[in-house]
């Protein structure tokens, strides 16, 4: 039999996984051998180089490791293949939990985990023949000396997560018996055991081992015959260096490419643009005339009733498509039809565009849909009206290479804001990035109370000889390339994500060299981790730590953080440890926040158990709003976060500070970020569970 380990952790509540059919018990199931496989085999190619941080050396090994060997339980992972594990965000070194078993034969009795075992194995003289057994997949690994850096793929069970065994059976397919290998009594091994589990089945793996002789029966191999890789129980979690890292577990490896149906993963220019030097300010003076800009839809100390706000965010268009329609998920969620008889017999009926159908209005139903399109004419028609007064400024020194990004905010009774971004060629220059708010300004629209103490003229809207409404430059309206971002996350026990957050922080510095941004850690001591040392360690342009005793409030967190920022002219993006961020993310806060003007709250796509940003299924998080950016003047001019009534327990807290920046006159621009994720994870020992309001919206 093999161990259970429910006294580790507890593998209940999980959400399952899409079921899959499971390959025929059949003895003539047959898969390739697997000794000695080419990692171009296993891993194939388009998926990158070898990394070089393999595990050459290991760690001093004593006398009293033998008996046990390491294992690392990966929880709340869908899907039955070990392919499946290695798309995890944390495998192989931030596992849920380190412990130890006596055998190579586990049975957790949990559903959607993952599992590692590793270690090393010390034979008796002569040939041995391997086979592992497991439900679902398994991949046994073995090196020819100590050396995780040696290893192979000796047996293996399936590949796609639907094969699998009974307990003990170790000849169900090829693939699960190892050919001879000779070892040596007096040497050891490293060995490393990967198994994934899914939501259904007898969930189990165990590896045998005979002596290469006629009619010998695999046996478990025992602790009589096993030891530790190294001893890991002082250690915390975000020791990771003695890891070891193999061909079959490594950071930054080559994983399979991902075959995903995801539109949004192509490439787009709005991903990259932030790296085009932007047209100097002085270029853009006098280009348009200034107008005045006070919307119709802001609410300003109108009355909202608790949770209301929601009702007066309004959605932007955009132009070109930057493909944000969750294609590959409408067959959960189709928003905009039900397929009936009646609609399919309609087939000789032109095709129907769904956007059309679509208005402004804060959908919280539709969790699919991509951000609004705006017709190309007008988009065009804009630009082209743009180029004509830049070039009449400047005697037809540059020229439109391309359209980047065109962003509309329509007010029918005033006019519509376009956010217009063009690449443009500078006569004996380079290419220049133009990003600019814009206002087209209905003819007779009347100029509301907010704009009357201006320090700017405000003409009326001017006229083109075709009879349609000119641009303007609509006035306190510019947002700030240098303004510097403040990420504020509050954290309590989380290493293995914090550990990420701050990877992820210091790649975005690397990759897009703007120091222009610090991260605030707001710690309800942690004991699984040394957080301040991770953030001193970490390769951040600026950072702050703040230590906060007690239980673990998310609101006082975020006000803690914001309290500790100075510089009111600054922005602060509320913010949470399970984010992948896109590399523009500076850029997109920085353009969709305008002090007295404008906050941000990008709709986030939340990942499903074992999707992954290579290849992401799941839907937008349309009603939470608790990512968002605002300048710290303006969240202290609303009260900042209500710490009162949202203490220890969450859900509203984000819709009641909501409620407040509008009343306060701002407007909050909501659009989908391309490649903007929430990592899975799932609820279980976290702070929320004991008291919740609502499910909206979470860490």
């Amino acid at each position: 039999d093999g161990e259970k380990l429910t006294s580790v952790t507890d593998g209940r509540g999980v959400h399952a996984a899409p079921s899959t059919q499971r390959a025929e018990d059949s003895s003539e199931s047959r898969e390739e051998e697997p000794e000695g496989q080419d990692l171009d085999m296993l891993f194939p190619a388009g998926a990158g180089k070898l990394p070089l941080n393999f595990t050459h050396q290991t760690p001093p090994w004593r006398e009293e490791y033998k008996g046990q060997v390491n294992l690392h339980v990966f929880e709340d992972w869908c899907g039955g293949a070990v392919g499946h594990l290695r798309r995890n965000l944390h495998f192989p070194l931030f596992p849920h939990t380190r412990t130890t078993v006596k055998k190579l034969a586990v049975s957790p009795k949990w559903k959607n985990y993952g599992l590692r075992i590793f270690g090393f194995i010390h034979p008796a003289r002569g040939d041995v023949q391997f086979s592992v057994a497991s439900d679902d997949n398994s991949e046994f690994w073995l090196s020819p000396d100590e050396s995780p850096a040696a290893a192979q793929l000796v047996a293996f069970v399936g590949k796609t997560g639907s094969e699998w065994t009974a307990p003990g059976a170790f000849t169900k397919f090829s693939s699960q018996v190892s050919k001879p290998r000779r070892l040596m009594a007096s040497r050891r091994y490293y060995f490393e055991l990967l198994h994934k589990q899914d939501d259904r089945g007898s969930d189990h793996v165990e590896v045998g081992w005979r002596a290469f002789l006629p009619g010998l029966k695999f046996e478990v191999i025992s602790s009589a015959h096993i030891s530790l890789y190294t001893d890991e129980s002082a250690l915390k979690m975000d020791h990771v260096a003695h890891v070891p890292q193999s061909p079959a577990s490594h950071v930054g490896g080559r994983l399979p490419q991902e075959d995903t149906s995801a539109d949004m993963l192509r490439p787009d220019p709005r991903d990259t643009f932030f790296l085009t030097p932007r047209m100097e300010s002085s270029s853009l003076e006098n280009v348009l005339e200034p107008c005045a800009y006070a919307p119709t839809y802001v609410v300003k100390d109108f009355p909202i009733a608790r949770y209301q706000g929601l009702q007066f965010v309004y959605l932007s268009f955009v132009y070109p498509n930057d493909y944000t329609r969750l294609t590959h998920m409408e067959t959960d969620n189709k928003c905009f039809y039900r397929e009936s008889p009646l609609y399919l017999e309609r087939f000789s009926v032109g095709a129907v565009d769904f956007e059309l159908l679509r208005s402004d209005w804060n959908d919280l139903r539709c969790n699919v849909s991509g951000n609004l399109q705006l017709p190309e004419a007008e988009a065009v028609d804009v630009a082209a009206q743009y180029m004509e007064r830049l070039n009449a400024r400047h005697g037809g020194r540059f020229a439109l290479l391309r359209i980047v990004n065109v962003e509309k905010r329509r007010d029918s009774a005033r006019g519509s804001r376009f956010l217009l971004e063009l690449e443009l060629q500078e006569r004996g220059g380079g290419r220049l990035r133009l990003s600019e708010y814009v206002f087209l300004r209905l003819p007779g629209a009347h100029v509301g109370d907010a704009d009357r103490g201006s320090p700017e003229p405000a003409p009326a809207a001017s006229m083109r000889p075709d009879g349609r409404p000119e641009l303007c430059r609509p006035l306190r309206l510019a947002w700030r390339q240098d303004v510097m971002v403040h990420f504020i996350v509050p954290v309590k026990n989380q290493a293995r994500w914090v550990a990420q957050f701050l990877a992820d922080m210091a790649a975005l510095h690397a990759r897009t060299g703007d120091s222009r941004f610090s991260v605030v850690l707001v710690d309800f001591e942690s004991e699984d981790m040394d957080v301040e040392r991770a953030l001193r360690t970490a390769r951040l342009p600026r950072y702050q730590y703040l230590r906060r005793t007690g239980n673990f409030e998310r609101s006082a967190g975020l006000q803690a953080g914001v309290d500790a920022v100075e510089d009111a002219s600054s922005i602060v993006f509320l913010c949470d440890l399970h984010i992948h961020f896109p590399p523009n993310i500076l850029d997109g806060i920085r353009k969709h926040c305008v002090e007295g003007r404008l906050a941000f709250a990008p709709v986030v796509m939340r990942l499903s158990c074992g999707s992954s940003p290579r290849d992401p299924h799941g839907y937008w998080e349309v009603n939470g709003f608790g990512l968002f950016g605002i300048y710290k003047s303006d969240f202290d001019r609303v009260g900042g976060m209500n710490t009162e009534e949202f203490r220890d327990q969450w859900g509203g807290e984000d819709w009641e500070l909501l409620d407040r920046v509008l009343q306060a006159g701002l407007e909050v621009e909501r659009l989908r970020l391309r490649n903007f994720y929430h990592h899975y994870h799932s609820k279980r020992g976290m702070w929320s569970v004991r008291s919740r309001k609502g499910s909206h919206t979470g860490a």
